[in-house]
């Protein structure tokens, strides 16, 4: 059991400094990374941009992983509590933070749309959902050792 890759994304709406978001971003990490940014087009036809960071070296994805499960603190235990409702069908994990408040340097858990996002991809054998909840709940309550 693994976790394969993680990507941390943001969307940066024409009413946002771009720098702000990178900020909200950088609160979850403690290592240096490089954003992706690919320009897009919003709902309504206005200009919004994509941020991105990859992490798919070993060291760096236990190294994020056990930084982020530290800083969510009591807020695990609501994590673990919806971890079904988080988890697609290809075995990814979808994490949200409020990414205003990330900007002021705090992480909060959300469900709103204007988020941070962590998705984590989760690699079990046998590939059954149930697997892939359950070493969900491991690593979210004890940490992962890669």
């Amino acid at each position: 059991m693994k976790i394969e890759r993680i990507v941390v994304s943001a969307v940066v709406y024409s009413t946002e400094n771009r720098e702000k978001v990178a900020t909200a971003m950088a609160t979850l990490f403690p290592f240096e990374f490089e954003i992706v940014s690919v320009p897009a087009k919003g709902h309504f036809g206005n200009p919004i941009e994509y941020l991105e960071v990859e992490i798919t070296r070993k060291r760096d994805i236990k190294e994020f992983w056990n930084n982020l499960m530290e800083i969510l603190g009591d807020q695990r235990r609501y994590l673990v509590n919806t971890l079904e409702e988080r988890i697609d069908d290809q075995g990814q994990l979808f994490i949200r933070f409020d990414k205003q408040k990330a900007y002021l340097g705090e992480v909060v858990l959300t469900e709103s749309g204007d988020a941070v996002v962590v998705k984590a991809k989760l690699v079990t054998y046998p590939s059954k959902r149930e697997k892939i909840v359950e070493f969900a709940r491991k690593i979210v309550e004890e940490g992962y050792e890669g």
